[in-house]
């Protein structure tokens, strides 16, 4: 059985894409995770885990996540091989079903950036 649960910050924007002929949303990211061992200085190493979410979630998660927001993501590790140069190469990403936002929904709006409303008469070409 192959399920993973993280709970971790992201390090940027989500980037949202759309598979071509299907039309499904793909939301890329990655998650900051604190390892659980502290080092004798006291600090702790960190994770920074590729994640991929599909569907109505993925674009939930470019709409309303900003760098910076606690997740809690739940679905399953993937290794994915592909070849380059004539070698076979790998890489690991969490193929995630589930994402809850964690932070305060004030907080969250308070990282995006916000523009000031203006009326018609503002606009010099109308």
């Amino acid at each position: 059985m192959n399920n993973i649960s993280i709970v971790g910050r992201l390090t940027k924007q989500p980037e949202l894409r759309y598979i071509p002929g299907t039309g499904t949303a793909v939301a890329s990211f990655t998650v900051a995770v604190d390892r659980d061992y502290i080092k004798n200085d006291g600090s702790r190493e960190t994770d920074f885990i590729p994640v991929e979410i599909m569907g109505k979630k993925a674009e939930a998660c470019a709409q309303h996540l900003v760098k910076g927001s606690l997740v809690s993501l739940s679905g399953s590790l993937r290794v994915d091989n592909y070849t380059k140069d004539n070698k076979i190469m790998s890489f690991t990403k969490v193929a995630a079903k589930n994402c809850t936002f964690l932070d305060n929904r004030n907080k969250i709006n308070e990282n995006k950036k916000e523009f000031d409303e203006i009326d018609d008469t503002d606009i010099p070409f109308l």
